[in-house]
């Protein structure tokens, strides 16, 4: 690109009088230009157009093999469209058509000889300074084309971000909308269940058996209350940061067979088989871990898997691996579909919403479970497929301590 001086511009000078070309040569150089080019054939000019990319053109008219004339239909195919290139036109030829039809193909300014040398040059510079003001406005609106380009795609994305989050805003009130109702019905229905078999067991022409039956019932919709309000709790600890751990000796075997106690019965009246399986080794196994968040862990996991699996079988298992003590809850059930497994663990989240009525719970056990292995420094994992069944595993490091030591 020219400079400001304009004196490093390109220019190319074709004339067939070797004398006119060491005139302008000489007195250019002398007013500071530095990139001159010259030929006295005609025919010459289009590689060196090529590989020379003037900035102006000095052209003499009458030459032999071409004429000025057609050297400038030549430069009018080369020089690519919206680009000035000036031509300044030195000749004998005086006449007024000779100039008309110059400056009709393509001449920028005309000069007649013989040319006074300062007003070549200051045509020259005219012309040079319009090519670098042209050059300049250009390179200007590439500046602004490219900010323009840039901001658009800054816009682009801010909008699509923007459309991001109103969808998961629109689908997370979905959801707490949907989580209330449900937590609505999940508080709703077994305290319904507890005043109505409440009153009557007052009755007095209830037979034992019956009492039995309606105790059994009443104690059922008690448990699911209490679980409900301790859901709640937990995930509220959890949401405000207030979860806290208390560490101690504890036996993994006594714990497990513990938790899979609770659901016995429920397995029982479902026809499902629920299994322990343990290490190879007979020795108790004691850590110092936070065993009420354990507990929690794995009731909340064998409870999903009673909950979504109709028959078949629920095994509960642990091991040790290097320093990490590995749980896992495998079941039967119906299973979860691939593009829903990265969800399955947000608050709110059940695999399918429409299945909150078909299989009771507040939908914040896994959530739940998540949040408390975070605090134990674990991690769990799922392999599932739809419709015949799915394993959460988890780990979490652990300190062994001998089984008579007192902590």
């Amino acid at each position: 690109m020219i400079n400001s001086t304009l004196e490093s511009a390109n220019i190319l000078i074709i004339d067939d009088q070797e004398a006119n070309i060491y005139i302008l040569e000489y007195f250019l150089s002398s007013q500071g230009y530095t990139n001159i080019k010259t030929t006295t054939d005609p025919r010459n000019v289009v590689p060196l157009y090529i590989s020379f990319k003037p900035d102006i053109i000095l052209l003499d008219l009458s030459m032999p093999y071409l004429s000025g004339f057609e050297v400038m239909e030549q430069l009018k195919v080369l020089t690519p469209a919206n680009t000035f290139l000036p031509i300044l036109v030195l000749t004998a030829d005086v006449t007024t058509e000779s100039k008309q039809r110059a400056l009709s193909g393509g001449a920028s300014d005309f000069l007649t000889k013989p040319f006074d040398l300062v007003e070549v040059e200051l045509r020259i510079r005219n012309l040079l300074f319009t090519v670098f003001l042209q050059q300049k406005l250009k390179n200007q609106n590439l500046d602004l084309e490219e900010k323009v380009k840039e901001r658009t795609i800054e816009l682009e994305t801010r909008n699509i971000e923007l459309s991001l989050a109103k969808e998961k805003a629109e689908a997370s009130d979905r959801l707490k909308s949907s989580f209330i109702n449900n937590i609505s019905h999940e508080i709703r229905t077994p305290l319904n269940g507890i005043l109505g078999f409440g009153q009557i067991l007052t009755d007095g022409n209830l037979s034992e058996e019956e009492k039995d039956t309606y105790l059994q019932m009443l104690n059922e919709s008690s448990a699911r209350l209490i679980n409900t309000v301790t859901n709640f709790m937990d995930i509220s600890l959890l949401t405000s940061g207030n979860q806290k751990i208390y560490k101690k000796k504890t036996t993994i075997n006594t714990l497990v067979l513990n938790v899979i106690s609770k659901f016995n019965d429920q397995c029982k009246n479902k026809n499902i088989s629920l299994t322990l399986q343990t290490p190879a080794t007979e020795e108790e196994i004691n850590i110092i871990t936070d065993g009420d968040l354990l507990s929690k862990i794995l009731y909340q996991l064998i409870d999903n898997a009673v909950k979504f699996t109709l028959e078949g079988t629920i095994t509960v298992g642990y091991a040790t691996t290097d320093n990490n003590l590995k749980f896992f809850v495998k079941d039967t059930g119906i299973g979860i579909s691939d593009e829903k497994k990265d969800q399955i663990f947000e608050t709110f989240i059940q695999e399918d919403i429409a299945t909150t009525r078909k299989y009771e719970g507040s939908g914040l056990g896994l959530s739940i479970v998540k949040g408390f292995l975070a605090l134990l420094e674990g991690k769990i994992w799922l392999e599932s497929e739809k419709g015949k069944g799915s394993v959460f595993s988890f780990s979490m490091p652990y300190m062994e301590v001998s089984s008579n030591k007192d902590q």
